[in-house]
C-alpha cells in the first residue's frame, strides 16, 4: 500500500467515525450536534470533502429543527442541497429534499412540504432506495396528518412503510411510523367518543398497542455515544404518543406514568417542540382529572415557549387544548377570548405559510437553473470527449480504408514488439496498383483499396494488427503466431484476394498481393524488423510476385493461377478451393 493510499484511507475512517457520531448526536442530543458542527464544516472545506460537507450540513439542519430554529435548519439544508444539485450526487439530493419538507412542514407550509417530498419519492424510487423511500413515505404522512385532513391517505403511505421497514433492521424508521399509526388512531378514537364509543375505544386500545410498540423501537436505537440505552427524544416522543392514546381510552393514571417519563427525559433533550408537546398533552390530562386550574397553569406555560418558536401551528395546539379547559370549566368568556387567539396563531400560519411558498418557488426555480446549467455542462463535457477520442482515432487510422495509418502501426508495435513470445510482421504490396488506376481509374483503385482491407481484416484475429501504410502497401502485425501459422494466414489472404472475383468491380480487373514477412527475434528493433520484412517483400517481388516470402525460409514456388468466379461474394468469402480467411487459433 502507497503512503498516499494509506493516508486517504485513514481519513476517510476518521471521517466515518466522526460522521457516525455527528450523526448520533442530531437525533438523541440535537443541541449537542450544533455545537459540534462548525470546526468539523472548517475542516471538510478546507479538504475539499464535498460529500462530507454535505452530510454534517444535513445534520446540522435536522437539529436545528429539532430545536425549533427553522431558519437556521432551512439554511443549512438548502446550502447542502445546492452542493449535492451541483455535484450530482442524486441519492443526497433525495435525502436533502425530504429534509427540507420537515423543515417547511414545521413552518406550517404544507403544500411546498407535500411538493418536496414528491420530488424526493421520485428520486428515491429512481435509485431502489428502498430505505429513503420508507423514510420518505414516513415524512409524506406526517405531513397529511399535521394537516389535520386526508387521514386515510396517511394511513396508507404508514401501511406502506411499515411493510418496508423490517428488513431495512432501522428502529427509528420503524418507531416514527407505529407512533404516526398511533397519533391517527387516538385522534379518530377522540372524535367517535360522543357518537361511537365501542369504536372509540377499540381505536384507543389499539393506538396503544402501536405507541407501545414505537417506544420499543425507539429503545433499539442507539444512543448518543452509539450504546444500546435507546433514543431519549424518540422515546420522549413515543411516550407522549402513548400519554395521548391512554386518555383517549379513559387511562388516566397510566397517561400519566407515561408524562413523568417524558418529563424525566426532557432535561437531555433540549427539543423545544417536544418540551410544548409535553405541556399540551400534560394540560389535556389535567383538564381530564378536573384540575382547570392546573390545567391553565400548565398551557399557560407551554404558551410561553410557543413565543420562542416560529412555528404558529405549535401555539395553536396550545390554544385549543386552552380552549376546551376554558370550556369545561364553564368561563366562556375565556374560552372565546383563547379561540380568537386562536385564530390568531392560524392566520399567523397561513401568512407564513404563503411567505414561506414563495421562497420556495424562487428555491426552486434556482435549483432548476443550476440543474440545467450542470445538465448542459455535462453534456458539453461529452461532446468535448466524442470530439477528443475522434480526433485520437483519426490521427491513428486511415480514411480511405479505416484500418491504422503508420502513426497506429508505430504504437502497436512499440507496445508489442519484445513482449510477444513469437510476433509475425508482414508487409504486404498489392501487385502492379498503378496499372490498376491507370486502366480503370482511381475510384475503382480506392474500391480495390478497401476490399483488400476488408479481406485482411476478416481474416485477422482480434488484438492483430491491419495498418495501410502508403499507397498500396498494407501491414499486419500477428501477435502469438509462430512461423508456419503466420505464413498460412498470409497465403489464405494472398488466395482469397487472387480470386475474389474482381470482373465485377470493372471489366478485366485482375488483383493480386505480394506479402513479405519476419518473425520476430528476442531483442530485436523495430528498425531492423521492418527491415527483414521489407527485404523479404522485395524478393516475393523479384520472384513473380503473388507469393508469400518469409525472411529466413526458402522461397516458395509459384501459385497455381486462381480461377475467377463469375458470381459475386462478400470480401470475407474466401474463393473455391481455398481455405477460410481467418487465422487458426
Amino acid at each position: 500500500m502507497t503512503h498516499a493510499r494509506a493516508i486517504a484511507e485513514d481519513r476517510e475512517s476518521y471521517w466515518r467515525s466522526e460522521l457516525d457520531r455527528v450523526d448520533r448526536l442530531c437525533d438523541a442530543a440535537p443541541a449537542l450536534c450544533v455545537a459540534a458542527l462548525p470546526p468539523l464544516l472548517a475542516e471538510a472545506r478546507a479538504e475539499g470533502a464535498v460529500a462530507v460537507e454535505i452530510e454534517l450540513q444535513y445534520n446540522g439542519g435536522w437539529a436545528h429543527h429539532l430545536l425549533g430554529e427553522d431558519p437556521l435548519a432551512l439554511r443549512a439544508i438548502e446550502h447542502a442541497l445546492e452542493l449535492a444539485t451541483t455535484h450530482g450526487m442524486r441519492a443526497w439530493e433525495g435525502r436533502l429534499l425530504q429534509g427540507l419538507a420537515a423543515v417547511y412542514n414545521g413552518f406550517g407550509d404544507n403544500l411546498s412540504a407535500l411538493e418536496l417530498l414528491d420530488r424526493s419519492l421520485d428520486i428515491r424510487r429512481e435509485l431502489n432506495d428502498t430505505e429513503g423511500l420508507a423514510a420518505a413515505l414516513n415524512n409524506l404522512a406526517d405531513t397529511y396528518i399535521s394537516m389535520g385532513r386526508f387521514p386515510e391517505k396517511a394511513r396508507e403511505l404508514l401501511d406502506e412503510a411499515a411493510r418496508l421497514w423490517p428488513e431495512l433492521d432501522r428502529p427509528d424508521g420503524t418507531c416514527a411510523t407505529l407512533s404516526g399509526l398511533a397519533k391517527l388512531d387516538t385522534d379518530e378514537s377522540e372524535a367517535l367518543r360522543a357518537t361511537d364509543p365501542a369504536r372509540a375505544r377499540a381505536l384507543a386500545e389499539r393506538a396503544v398497542q402501536l405507541a407501545v410498540r414505537g417506544l420499543e423501537a425507539a429503545r433499539g436505537v442507539p444512543d448518543a455515544d452509539g450504546g444500546s440505552s435507546g433514543n431519549p427524544r424518540m422515546a420522549a416522543e413515543a411516550e407522549v404518543r402513548l400519554a395521548r392514546a391512554h386518555m383517549a381510552g379513559g387511562d388516566l393514571d397510566a397517561a400519566e406514568a407515561a408524562l413523568t417519563a417524558v418529563e424525566a427525559a426532557l432535561p437531555r433533550v433540549a427539543a423545544r417542540y417536544l418540551t410544548i408537546r409535553y405541556h399540551a398533552a400534560l394540560g389535556r390530562l389535567r383538564r381530564l382529572r378536573g384540575d382547570h386550574a392546573g390545567a391553565v397553569a400548565t398551557l399557560d406555560e407551554g404558551l410561553l415557549l410557543t413565543e420562542q418558536s416560529l412555528r404558529p401551528m405549535e401555539r395553536a395546539d396550545v390554544l385549543l387544548e386552552l380552549v376546551q379547559v376554558h370550556e369545561d370549566a364553564g368561563d366562556l368568556r375565556a374560552a372565546l377570548a383563547t379561540h380568537r387567539r386562536y385564530h390568531e396563531a392560524v392566520m399567523a400560519q397561513r401568512d407564513q405559510a404563503a411567505e414561506r411558498r414563495g421562497i420556495v418557488v424562487n428555491a426552486q426555480l434556482d435549483v432548476e437553473r443550476v440543474r440545467q446549467a450542470r445538465d448542459q455542462a455535462r453534456k458539453r463535457a461529452a461532446e468535448l470527449t466524442a470530439l477528443n477520442e475522434t480526433l485520437q482515432h483519426d490521427a491513428a487510422h486511415d480514411p480511405l480504408t479505416g484500418l491504422l495509418n503508420r502513426r497506429g502501426l508505430d504504437a502497436v508495435l512499440a507496445a508489442r514488439l519484445g513482449r510477444e513470445v513469437e510476433l509475425a510482421y508482414v508487409v504486404a504490396d498489392i501487385d502492379l496498383f498503378k496499372a490498376v488506376n491507370d486502366e480503370h481509374s482511381h475510384p475503382v483503385g480506392d474500391e480495390v483499396l478497401r476490399r483488400v482491407a476488408q479481406i485482411m481484416t476478416s481474416a485477422v484475429r482480434v488484438g492483430d494488427a491491419t495498418a495501410r501504410v502508403g499507397g498500396e502497401e498494407f501491414t499486419l502485425v500477428l501477435l502469438d503466431s509462430p512461423h508456419e501459422q503466420a505464413l498460412a494466414v498470409c497465403e489464405r489472404i494472398r488466395a482469397t484476394i487472387a480470386g475474389y472475383p474482381w470482373h465485377e468491380l470493372s471489366e478485366g480487373l485482375r488483383v493480386t498481393v505480394s506479402f513479405g514477412g519476419a518473425m520476430a527475434a528476442e531483442g530485436e528493433t523495430g528498425g531492423t524488423l521492418v527491415a527483414r520484412a521489407d527485404a523479404a517483400l522485395y524478393r516475393a517481388k523479384r520472384q513473380g510476385r503473388n507469393r508469400v516470402v518469409f525472411d529466413g525460409t526458402p522461397s516458395a514456388p509459384a501459385p497455381l493461377p486462381v480461377p475467377v468466379p463469375r458470381t459475386a461474394r462478400d470480401p470475407r468469402t474466401p474463393s473455391a478451393g481455398t481455405a477460410t480467411a481467418c487465422q487458426p487459433s
